[in-house]
């Protein structure tokens, strides 16, 4: 891979994969492997995922150590850290961990201006809101307080980067950014001041590559049928999978209360059912968020269930599905959601090839038996981006839904 190698540490597989999707290049695959305690990492650019965005706080920084050992091990001077774009799950307490484990100055960089998230003296800003004070966040997990790099100096270019943090020696820095190249600049500014740990979200991670611009986004491979699986609840997706439904794909939702009950299994006999008498050449499995999600919330907070319980309970019928029909192409929606199916399939990582749009990879699962997998996080994408995988993904594309 040309540009610089980047060890990549990722608390979640969507996550993970969408900063390999945007290193990723022709011939060059970046592979995203969950974590093993004695696991062995070759010294490429690659992605470690945790799995720890909603683990107990102790064991998400035992996850988080580990990956950075492994890193260090294999030989890598450049690290990251991929944290939640909404700053959700233990991201301070990981964040506190990371810097304490790289062992040398830190730059957090929040911003993901592909979805419109900045940050400015400190704060995240959401299309215009202000949002969360990500330096108060981060300094309740570190008990003290990190500088903010103003956004004056980062439009100043480079040499007033370098030059800002020549003259604080602040272990933590947190980078205000409103654009893509805003973060080129960070990086670059950083990294020639001898920074070589940084933090951050989708787009960060080409800037650290320091790869030239994007390749033409064309899918590797083609499958007959699509298997579509959700689980996130973000009002993004429930709009795409009403769109995807009124395309014609067939259209399968799990009932939940099923699930948590007694009739577990009846519900994955009616989910192998519904796949086999389905003859649309795209399968939609989705917990039905639009109608559900104020019951499941209120069943999780009676059980002090976490969004990885949940999906733990919820793999099972989207594992049936993929079971039910080999050979599929495979697309999954939510990051605790891709890491439960994984867990209950057997599956250890992706191969990320390329991206299909920004923050959706397209990956292989050597040996699987599935031409290619998608990811995507749940509240990203436009409204069509399910049904646009759908008619390009799939081959005989004009008549597919």
């Amino acid at each position: 891979m040309s540009g610089s190698l980047v060890g990549i540490v990722a608390d979640d597989l969507t996550g993970g994969a969408a900063i390999a999707g945007e290193i990723a290049r022709p011939g060059q695959p970046v592979p995203v492997l969950r974590l093993q305690a004695g696991g062995g990492l070759a010294r490429r650019t690659q992605v470690v995922e945790t799995g720890s965005r909603y683990m107990p706080v102790a064991e998400a920084e035992q996850r988080v150590t580990l990956a950075v050992q492994q890193m260090q091990r294999a030989g890598f001077s450049l690290l990251m850290k991929k944290i939640d774009s909404t700053l959700k799950g233990n991201v301070a307490a990981e964040l506190a961990i990371f810097a304490r484990a790289v062992g040398q100055r830190l730059v957090i960089v929040p911003a993901c201006p592909a979805i419109r998230i900045h940050v400015r003296d400190g704060f995240q800003w959401k299309s215009g809101l202000r949002g969360i004070d990500v330096i108060a966040l981060v300094a309740r997990a570190l008990g003290w307080s990190p500088l903010s790099l103003p956004l004056a100096v980062v439009r100043a270019g480079e040499p007033a980067i370098g030059a800002w943090l020549g003259v604080t020696d602040c272990p933590v820095i947190i980078a205000d950014a409103e654009t893509q190249d805003d973060i080129r600049r960070i990086v670059g500014g950083a990294r020639n001041t001898g920074v070589n740990a940084f933090a951050g979200v989708y787009g960060l991670g080409e800037a650290l590559a320091g790869l030239p611009g994007r390749p033409d986004r064309q899918p590797p491979g083609q499958a007959s049928r699509l298997v579509v699986l959700v689980g996130s609840t973000a009002h993004a997706t429930v709009e795409q999978v009403d769109h995807l439904i009124t395309r014609g794909a067939a259209n399968i939702p799990v009932r939940v209360a099923s699930i948590f009950t007694d009739g577990a299994e009846a519900e994955l006999q009616r989910i192998r059912h519904e796949i086999a008498q389905a003859t649309a050449p795209v399968v939609l499995v989705h917990t039905d968020a639009k109608s559900t999600a104020d019951d499941v919330s209120r069943f999780c907070r009676e059980r002090g269930w976490s969004d990885r319980d949940l999906a733990k309970a919820l793999a099972a019928p989207f594992a049936e599905a993929v079971r039910s029909v080999p050979g599929a192409g495979i697309m999954t929606v939510g990051g605790e959601t891709t890491g439960a199916l994984f867990d209950m399939l057997g599956w250890d990582g992706l191969l990320v090839t390329g991206e299909f749009a920004a923050t959706v990879p397209i990956a292989a699962l050597p040996d699987s038996g599935y031409p290619f997998i998608l990811t995507k996080p749940g509240a990203f994408g436009t409204v069509s981006i399910l049904q646009d995988v759908a008619e390009k993904m799939l081959d005989a594309r004009p008549n597919h839904t």
